[in-house]
């Protein structure tokens, strides 16, 4: 049977448009079924006035494994506008680079095309080209530089420098040890990094298979095809979505929240430099969850425990660098790329070593969890003022000697009645926790109800007075928020020392205990509702961007 070309197929008539592409594809299919392999490309140029709904069709065909991909390799010999395709260097989850001549000029050039090819969707167009335009607006001799940005035959594709050298994952491999030369290496990239940041671009990728060495041993800072920039006043990037190599992404790029600014790209530069310090990056994992798992619940073992004869100083800009909030770490690329050179130069570096205090302190400021729990601001507050509410009418109903079911037991049981019901609507309907998060937080403080029930349910079977319980309930207290500081939000921990402090109190003044007890809890609650509040109108502030 004679093979058919893609030009064969009906042409479009007018008032015929839907069953011109019903004709297309069946024609497609037919080809399949007798055993050719038809050119995806090849219909696209005949049929342009269907070009989106041709790509998809093919990229959803190919993808459900129906018919085999496009082979990329077979471009090598290909003649891609004026370049001439000579080899492949290197093939990424984006593109494909090759090593080509462009003619006329006769110099060789890396020549990267969308490894999708012809069936790349227009999110991958968008990215491909926004790598293209970030990267030829920077002329820096540490960023790796764009001649020509164009598109051949379906194909997206830009052309850059050529670069034969490797790239710095070779040395991290290779755990070749030499401090000096690892600081001088991050120190160019900082430099180079910095240059973008103050044109408006931020790389967020950085990583050493991205990091290109020439031939005289300079590093280069390539592959922006995550790049985010300011274009026309508008931030291109997309919220909700991981973006970034897990190994050497900084914590907010792995809640996939659309915070990532110029802090991640210094985490990322940090992260490099301590796998050229130790020959492994900072978290680790048998799949990307654990390693994304590892970045927002671990803190990175400092260098000198994997590798003992790294460099104190050294060791200090590293752990400064990756510092899990973002406001601790070095303010820009600029000021980290200083730093290094001072510890070249042999005079102090900025970063200092990390005390007992300076522990204690990012400890506190560190909430893993934050992105769980910001919608719970207004419901925290609630709760508060319920018990502070409570306990000023149990004060006063002792005061006036009223009795102890009616002073005691009947408030606290409209106060936890009341305090259900603002979590049940809080959460729509359910009281049971949905999420990792949400677990420990509940176990907590379910096991401190059921524990201060019993201690009530032993008051009365002892005729112990319920005053008794508040420095047992205060004791309770301080033990849930010291407990929950160590899985959500450090500064907790404040709140339970406070409660310590208030268990003591309420033995030496066993009379306004009541005040005490619910003062104490109205600050903790609406304290952590404020500092809720702040991080979601933070987050909405970002997004807004």
């Amino acid at each position: 049977m004679k093979k058919r070309s893609a030009s064969e197929t009906p042409t479009t008539a007018p008032g015929n448009v839907d069953q011109t592409l019903e004709a297309v594809m069946a024609d497609y299919l037919q080809r399949i079924e007798e055993g050719e392999n038809p050119e995806p490309a090849a219909y696209l140029r005949a049929h342009p006035q269907h070009e989106e709904e041709l790509r998809s069709f093919f990229r959803n065909h190919h993808w459900f494994g129906e018919s085999p991909a496009p082979e990329n390799s077979s471009l090598i010999g290909t003649q891609v506008g004026p370049y001439q395709i000579e080899a492949e260097i290197a093939r990424g989850g984006m593109g494909v680079v090759y090593r080509a001549r462009q003619q006329g000029l006769e110099r060789p050039v890396a020549l990267k095309l969308i490894s999708t090819g012809v069936l790349a969707g227009t999110e991958e167009r968008r990215r491909f080209r926004i790598e293209a335009e970030a990267a030829a607006r920077l002329h820096h001799p540490g960023i790796i530089a764009i001649h020509e940005i164009g598109s051949w035959q379906g194909y997206e594709y830009f052309s850059m420098t050529l670069v034969e050298g490797p790239t710095l994952q070779l040395r991290v491999d290779d755990k070749v040890f030499d401090d000096r030369e690892s600081a001088r290496l991050v120190c160019d990239i900082a430099s180079a990094v910095a240059y973008a940041h103050r044109a408006g671009i931020v790389h967020r990728d950085l990583k050493p298979e991205n990091i290109l060495i020439s031939e005289d041993g300079r590093p280069l800072v390539t592959d922006f095809g995550l790049a985010k920039w300011h274009r026309e006043g508008t931030m291109i990037t997309r919220t909700g979505q991981v973006l970034g190599t897990p190994h050497y992404m900084s914590p907010e790029q792995a809640c996939g929240r659309g915070q990532s600014g110029v802090a991640s790209d210094v985490y990322s530069l940090g992260a490099i430099l301590y796998a050229l310090l130790v020959g492994r990056p900072p978290h680790r994992g048998n799949s990307a969850a654990e390693v994304l798992r590892s970045v927002l619940q671990d803190e990175p073992e400092p260098p000198r425990q994997v590798r003992r004869d790294a460099p104190q100083e050294l060791e200090n800009v590293c752990l400064k660098a990756i510092r899990y909030d973002p406001a601790t770490r070095y303010s820009s690329a600029d000021d980290l790329a200083k730093d290094l050179e001072r510890y070249l130069a042999g005079e102090p570096t900025s970063a200092a070593g990390s005390g007992l205090l300076d522990r204690v302190a990012r400890e506190i400021r560190r909430d893993q969890h934050q992105n769980y729990f910001e919608e719970w601001g207004r419901s925290l507050t609630w709760i508060g003022v319920i018990i502070f509410v409570t306990h000023v009418l149990i004060f006063v109903l002792d005061v006036l000697d009223a009795p102890a079911w009616g002073a005691f037991w009947l408030p606290r049981g409209v106060m936890l009645l009341a305090i259900f019901g603002v979590i049940y609507h809080a959460r729509e309907g359910a009281l049971l926790p949905r999420t990792v998060a949400e677990r420990p937080v509940w176990s907590i403080w379910i096991a401190y109800l059921a524990t201060l029930g019993v201690m009530n349910l032993l008051s009365l079977m002892d005729g112990l007075g319920h005053s008794t319980l508040f420095p047992v309930a205060s004791s309770l207290s301080a033990f849930g928020f010291i407990a929950m500081s160590g899985h959500v939000w450090g500064g907790s921990a404040l709140f339970g020392l406070g409660f310590l402090g208030v268990a003591v109190l309420t033995v030496l003044l066993p009379t306004p205990a009541p005040l005490l007890f619910g003062t104490m809890w109205l600050i903790s609650l609406v304290s952590l509702g404020q500092h809720y509040r702040s991080k979601r109108l933070a987050s909405a502030a970002v997004a807004d961007v």
